[in-house]
């Protein structure tokens, strides 16, 4: 009699069980507890208790109010397991985890960025502060408190670090500079007088008074003779450079074999000496820095020595076009728009190989320690930089996806840019935009879900959202380049290039000094106002 009876009981369930299936397919999948007493003959008791009932998944918010099949759930829900159907009290929401403290748990674990209250109630359309605070008493999830709000993340401490990280690069940052003050005019021996006072220590090789007349060479664009003529006739510029007597200037040869002699190292100590003043104290120093590079074009008498390569150092490279020449990269302080490290390639040097030697520039020569984000185009995206820019830098590197890595990652660029012409004004974090892709599984892309292909989704959405920062590296170079005279190489031995290279930046550092220490911040950024 027991058997027959537990049998008749198995039996009744399976039938249950359909006539729920049968009427959530004829009611766009999702009913209420309610549709489903009145519309099928599935008993009372049943239909309270169909949470757990192994086929079926309660809503986590409305108080559990609606019903759906676990399998629709499985094949209808996002990439982050949410699906979201619209019913009479708005939006059900249902999550592959299942049950409230599961989804909280999962979210908590798996979001680059942790999770709040606050996020965890629009995720889940209900309060979860009660349910996140009894996971952190259990020990299931980690709780710390950052700038006033409790964070809940992975348990383990190197992925709890990771996702705090992360957390400072959810908001679009506000860090770019101001603009240029009408402050007047800065001196070109004033400028003198700045670099000369950083290169008594940073110079060995040659004089400094000889280095310092080679950075205003940088500005005049002068032959070494025109530049010995100029300093000459000009007698506030002997007075800065210590010449008493016109006849003491050096003459152009000596000019010459000093730049000659000038070592490209001793020019970066000087570089880096220039931007550690100007950058102390300075908002958002250091929060946000850019990578990229650019070309200069080799010197030579004739086309011929280009035909044949025959230029020391130079090589036939891609940049905008084709070129022969070289290759300079920096690293560019958002915030000040200083470029405080700068390397040099052959032309031929592909940008995302150029990345770790700059880095390693980079941070040898500083310690930043809030740096939130190392920003780049296309060119440096590749797994073994990003795992170089936390290990080197303990910060992401956020690039724009490279659509020649996969099909799948071009196609969903493709959607993100769409994306953002669209609703970029709605979007205020990452997890928003998420929500305004097409609802496609990323199988439907050919990702798998935890691959590193879902994290470059991720990144390129957060890209995307600092992305106006990155047009100050392009600014950089647009001063490096009609200021300075960065692409106007008039040397062919690879040293000398390297050398004229960073004294380009140097030269512009040194005008950012020159307009610190006269007190006129607003001309940091404009070496235009440099009689």
């Amino acid at each position: 009699m027991v058997n027959q009876r537990s049998g008749n009981r198995d039996d009744s369930t399976t039938a249950y069980k359909t006539s729920v299936r049968e009427f959530l397919r004829t009611h766009g999948q999702v009913a209420s507890k309610e549709q489903l007493r009145a519309g099928t003959a599935v008993p009372a008791w049943y239909i309270d208790q169909i949470a757990s009932q192994d086929p079926f998944y309660t809503s986590l918010n409305h108080q559990g109010r609606y019903v759906a099949s676990k399998h629709v759930v499985g094949h209808r829900s996002a990439h982050d397991g949410f699906w979201r159907p619209e019913v009479d009290d708005g939006i059900a929401v249902f999550h592959r985890k299942e049950s409230t403290k599961a989804t909280l748990k999962h979210l908590a674990f798996n979001r680059p960025s942790g999770l709040t209250a606050v996020e965890a109630k629009d995720r889940l359309d209900r309060p979860c502060y009660r349910a996140l605070a009894a996971l952190a008493d259990d020990q299931e999830i980690h709780a710390t408190e950052v700038t006033g709000t409790t964070v809940y993340t992975h348990r383990w401490p190197s992925r709890r670090d990771a996702q705090l990280s992360q957390r400072e690069t959810d908001q679009p940052p506000t860090v770019s500079p101001p603009e240029p003050a009408d402050d007047g005019f800065l001196y070109r021996d004033e400028l003198l007088a700045t670099f000369l006072s950083v290169a008594v220590s940073d110079i060995q090789s040659i004089p400094p008074e000889r280095a310092a007349a080679l950075v205003l060479r940088q500005f005049e664009g002068d032959s070494f003779d025109a530049l010995e003529r100029r300093i000459r006739r000009n007698y506030s510029l002997r007075e800065a450079l210590d010449y008493t007597e016109p006849e003491d200037v050096p003459d152009g040869t000596s000019l010459w074999r000093a730049f000659d002699e000038l070592q490209p190292e001793e020019l970066r100590d000087c570089l880096q000496s220039m931007c550690s003043e100007v950058l102390a104290g300075h908002d958002h120093a250091g929060e946000f820095i850019l990578i990229d590079g650019t070309h200069i074009a080799a010197w030579a008498n004739t086309r011929e020595e280009i035909e044949d390569g025959d230029v020391d150092g130079a090589s036939w490279g891609y940049h905008e076009g084709k070129f022969y020449g070289y290759k300079v990269f920096l690293v560019v302080d958002a915030a000040s728009e200083l470029p405080v490290a700068i390397t040099m390639e052959t032309g031929s040097r592909n940008d995302s190989k150029a990345f770790t030697p700059l880095i390693e520039e980079f941070d040898d020569r500083y310690d930043f320690e809030d740096i939130q984000a190392v920003l780049a185009d296309a060119g440096f995206d590749s797994q073994e930089n990003r795992e170089q820019s936390q290990q080197r830098l303990d910060s992401p590197l956020l690039t724009v996806i490279n659509p020649r890595r996969s099909k799948p990652l071009k196609a969903i660029k493709k959607e993100i840019k769409r994306l953002f012409k669209k609703h970029g004004d709605e979007i205020d974090s990452p997890y928003d935009a998420p929500e305004r892709l097409p609802q496609k599984q990323l199988s439907e892309y050919g990702v798998e879900v935890g691959s590193v292909e879902e994290t470059y989704i991720f990144q390129a959405i957060k890209e995307r959202m600092h992305r106006h920062l990155r047009a100050g590296v392009e600014r950089v170079f647009s001063r490096l380049k009609s200021f300075t005279g960065l692409d106007r190489v008039r040397a062919r031995k690879e040293n000398n290039v390297e050398t004229h290279v960073v004294l380009s930046a140097v030269a512009l550092v040194a005008a950012s000094l020159t307009a610190k220490r006269q007190d006129k911040p607003g001309l940091i950024r404009s070496p235009s106002r440099l009689i």
